[in-house]
């Protein structure tokens, strides 16, 4: 048996952290862990059927902005929550699941009383479109620097790509970080779905989809690029579904683009990826993401960005094609050839994303922090 570990997941409502914790959190969980978790949202046990609730410590994140922001530099209730796991239980090791930029200010002192494992999502700072140099300056103070603050002091760190290893420890080669499987996205309300999207009721399956926070480094603009100025790609019905801003400028004569702007839920993902005939992540950069085992579960067809993680992820399966990041004609055609795919990618998910695997890698980890 393991040590005991003190699960800790602070960004738990940010995208893709909310899935890639629950299966983490599930998946290495033993009697004596405890959990403690930071959320809009209010408890939500049926996450984690086999936990006991009494193991599980739910804090709720502020409402206000003022309190938010005192939260992200004077998290009372959080630090009150962690020294409450490590004054009665035998957790020995805390490992920082969602980033943790609350931990900022105090993850020095922290790591003198016990261990922390810190899970680096993004060693490279993403691009990012902002509205206004206030929200640059914001996103700077708020997110940026104490995210580099926690890459300098956390002394041990975990990724779960193998490029992103190599470079933190480039800047930082007194640190040890270990590299680990991504945990799949998929959970147990994504396979069962049941949920039809109202928005799709009229589209005819077959579509072409793109699902993810509509950022400027996910290259959304480049998917719309293609698909608009491509007259074969027209006629295919384009789904871009997810939260955020839409960052580029709408043709006039948009034609057959389909715009699902708002929080997708676990329960309409089956039926989102299950009419599409193919799924395009056009990424400019990616550091680590989980994506690919959404569309992989589905058995869907998929287009990639050359990028060295998703070439790790893919390469040598079939049902997958790739583009050079940012090029709109290899992209239209990639998506053509892709529509005319029998290809299976099932065989990817459970090769890349067995549990099993990602246990053994996670065990040998936790078992070496020290």
């Amino acid at each position: 048996m393991r040590r005991h570990i003190l699960f800790l997941a602070t960004e738990y409502d940010a995208p893709g952290m909310h899935p890639y914790a629950i299966n983490i959190i599930n998946t290495m969980w033993q009697v004596g862990d405890r959990v403690v978790i930071v959320t809009r949202h209010g408890p939500e046990p049926d996450a984690f059927p086999e936990i006991p609730e009494d193991c599980i410590t739910w804090i709720d994140y502020p409402q206000s902005k003022l309190q938010r922001l005192w939260f992200r530099y004077f998290p009372k209730r959080l630090h009150h929550a962690i020294d409450q796991v490590l004054e009665t239980s035998e957790v020995s090791l805390i490992y920082s699941l969602t980033g943790e930029l609350v931990l900022a200010p105090t993850i020095r002192r922290l790591q003198t009383r016990v261990p922390v494992l810190y899970t680096v999502h993004d060693a490279v700072y993403h691009d990012y479109k902002f509205s206004s140099p206030v929200e640059w300056l914001k996103d700077r103070l708020i997110i940026a620097l104490p995210q580099q603050r926690l890459f300098k002091y956390a002394v041990n760190m975990v990724t779960n790509s193998l490029e992103q290893r190599d470079a933190i420890l480039s800047r930082f080669p007194y640190h040890k970080v270990s590299y680990a499987p991504f945990p799949t996205l998929v959970n147990d309300t994504i396979a069962r779905g049941g949920t039809p999207v109202p928005e799709l009721a009229s589209v005819q399956g077959g579509y072409i989809l793109f699902f993810g926070t509509l950022h400027l480094y996910k290259g959304v603009h480049l998917l719309y690029e293609a698909h608009q100025t491509h007259p074969e790609l027209r006629e295919v019905p384009l789904v871009i579904a997810g939260t955020k801003d839409i960052y580029f400028e709408r043709l006039a004569d948009e034609n057959n683009v389909f715009f699902i702007n708002r929080f997708i839920s676990d329960s309409e993902v089956k039926d989102l990826f299950s009419r599409a005939g193919v799924v395009v992540y056009p990424y400019i950069s990616a550091t680590q993401s989980g994506v690919v085992s959404i569309a992989s579960y589905f058995d869907k067809p998929m287009v990639v960005s050359n990028l060295p993680f998703f070439r790790q992820t893919c390469e040598g399966f079939e049902g997958i094609e790739s583009f050079p990041p940012n090029d709109t004609q290899s992209l239209a055609a990639a998506i053509t050839r892709s529509l005319k795919s029998a290809a299976s990618t099932r065989p990817l998910y459970d090769s890349q994303y067995d549990p099993e695997v990602l246990h053994s890698a996670l065990t040998t980890i936790l078992q070496s922090t020290n």
